[in-house]
């Protein structure tokens, strides 16, 4: 069983990191790069310990809604959703989804197994 976390653990955790590096690369910059182009400024302000990155995934891969709202003071979803594309928007559920089971398995899987 131990062997069986570990394994799970370490591919959520490269594709968690993996996936974090490619959408701040290449999502993140390419959405403030057009921002910037048509004078819009940067739709988070703050960028503490690299959490924009998450804002900006959470606000283009889920819908607008409870957990996503439009009128989040931390970002300004509408503008930054109207900027994704089809790749953006599935690069950031893809960093939302194994973010959030890397974290599951480290709380959960961890104690479980008498880790820690």
């Amino acid at each position: 069983m131990r062997d069986l976390f570990f394994a799970v653990f370490g591919i959520l955790m490269l594709t968690t990191f993996i996936s974090w590096l490619l959408f701040a690369r290449f999502s993140m910059a390419r959405i403030e790069r057009q921002m910037l182009r048509d004078g819009v400024g940067r739709p988070a302000s703050w960028d503490g310990f690299g959490l924009r990155v998450l804002w900006y995934a959470s606000a283009i891969s889920f819908p607008v809604g409870v957990f996503n709202q439009s009128d989040d003071p931390l970002i300004d979803v509408p503008k930054v959703r109207s900027y994704a594309r089809q790749y953006d928007r599935l690069l950031g559920w893809v960093l939302m989804v194994s973010g959030l089971c890397f974290v599951i398995s480290v709380f959960v899987g961890g104690p479980m197994l008498g880790l820690y």
